[in-house]
């Protein structure tokens, strides 16, 4: 459910002539959920203290409409406190105020309409818990993040040294394990959204973002993926709108793209999803629901397959050690392929799930645990993380064990999933993750 904060602020009280007022509610930072904002609407609760000889109206502006609230409680409290006077009987004591308004924009003004004159008395706002950019043609992008993507795209935000070193070391391991183990290895990127679509972004991207300087460290042996110019010719749309995240169509041309590198094959030889249905679907994704009023769009949905059907295994642990096994016995490739992923790994699968016979993912971004290597001894590893990450270097050797206890002692484990046929071949690792996420 959505959450959002109410962001009031008076108006300058030299500029404003009438009478004394006050609003009870919504109180400045007021907390609310889209179910009340939706539902019955905000309640705006206070009183006006105006002469009985005053023709003057309360009104609430948002957007087009002007919405009239009737000034007409009982405030005996107010006629007692404020005017120390005594309520009973009292001409002012039908001062007080409280209606639900469902508002229909993000943006109000609360005023008195006297002698045909506004007189505004406070301005308001519904923000969500983080701050959305908005974009051109209603795109929406990140703004106020943990990772100061703005920051990043325009180079105000630099991979620093420290950083720098940190990835030469981990993408120097990566190479080295991959030619010693003789286990194909790629690293794929998920580029951010304004990467690909930066028509629609505010701001212009800079040759100093870190990504850039990423791209430079790169040793020249290493399976590399950072997919900007792919996703951006595809035919169909690559990105969500309203989301971080890529839209299906941009998550099955990921999926291809680490296959052909891991077993050198054509794009076209791994297009087994020519005949792939899909839907038109509003939704609200992961930035339309931090906006006020919520805003959707049309987004694909595939309507033939899901990758669901497929999971023997998942130990349901929130983001980061979550574990996930797939099984598909009629995919084309008789491989298993591990991903240390991230969140775009998640529509990856219902397409990596039919070019792979087994698919098994760990929710690390990036980060690499031996111990699972180990366990599951995989034909091939796609180590996947997301472009405004990379301002901090993943870790060649994890332990996603320290992940899964944490939430332990958080108390954030669901029950886990189990298939009630496991295939013999993936048995063995089933019990390993099954151990270490009790």
């Amino acid at each position: 459910m959505a959450g959002y904060s109410i962001i009031t602020q008076r108006a300058d009280s030299s500029n404003v002539s009438g009478p004394r007022w006050h609003l009870d509610y919504p109180s400045n930072e007021k907390s609310v959920d889209n179910a009340e904002l939706s539902g019955d609407g905000l309640l705006f609760q206070g009183w006006v203290l105006k002469e009985e000889s005053l023709s003057a109206s309360l009104v609430i502006l948002n957007g087009n409409e002007v919405l009239q609230i009737p000034i007409n409680r009982s405030r005996p409290d107010v006629v007692k406190r404020v005017l120390k006077e005594e309520p009973e009987n009292h001409p002012l004591l039908h001062c007080g105020f409280s209606e639900r308004v469902k508002l229909k924009h993000s943006v109000f003004t609360l005023g008195l309409i006297q002698d045909g004159k506004f007189v505004e008395l406070m301005n308001g706002r519904i923000e969500g818990k983080f701050q959305i950019l908005e974009g051109k043609n209603g795109w929406l992008f990140l703004d106020n993040d943990t990772n100061k993507s703005i920051e990043q795209y325009t180079g105000k935000l630099k991979l620093s040294r420290t950083a720098q070193a940190e990835w030469k070391e981990y993408l120097a391991s990566l190479n080295d394990f991959s030619c010693s183990s003789g286990i194909p290895l790629c690293l794929l990127v998920a580029p951010s959204k304004e990467m690909v679509y930066e028509e629609y972004y505010p701001f212009s991207f800079s040759k100093k973002a870190p990504i850039q300087k990423l791209k430079e460290l790169i040793p020249e042996s290493l399976n590399f993926i950072l997919p900007i110019e792919e996703l951006r010719n595809l035919e169909q749309r690559s990105f969500r709108v309203c989301d971080t995240h890529w839209t299906l169509h941009g998550a099955r041309l990921a999926a291809q793209l680490v296959a052909s590198k891991l077993s050198t094959r054509s794009i076209s030889e791994l297009d087994v999803f020519s005949h792939d249905v899909y839907q038109n679907r509003k939704n609200w994704g992961d930035l339309g629901s931090k906006v006020y009023p919520p805003q959707q769009h049309d987004e694909a949905s595939l309507t033939n397959f899901n990758y669901r059907y497929c999971v023997v295994y998942d130990n349901n642990v929130a983001n980061f050690g979550r574990v996930i096994v797939m099984y598909h016995q009629h995919a084309i490739l008789d491989e298993t392929l591990l991903v240390f992923g991230s969140s775009s790994s998640y529509t990856m699968f219902h397409y990596l799930c039919r070019l792979y016979t087994s698919v098994v993912f760990i929710h690390t971004a990036g980060n690499v645990d031996h111990k699972i290597i180990d366990v599951v001894k995989p034909n091939c590893i796609c180590v996947q993380t997301n472009a405004r990450f990379v301002v901090k270097a993943p870790k060649f050797k994890d332990t996603v064990v320290n992940y899964i206890e944490k939430k332990k002692e958080q108390g954030r484990l669901d029950a886990p999933f189990t298939a009630e046929v496991i295939p013999s071949g993936i048995a063995s690792y089933i019990d390993y993750f099954k151990k270490i996420s009790v």
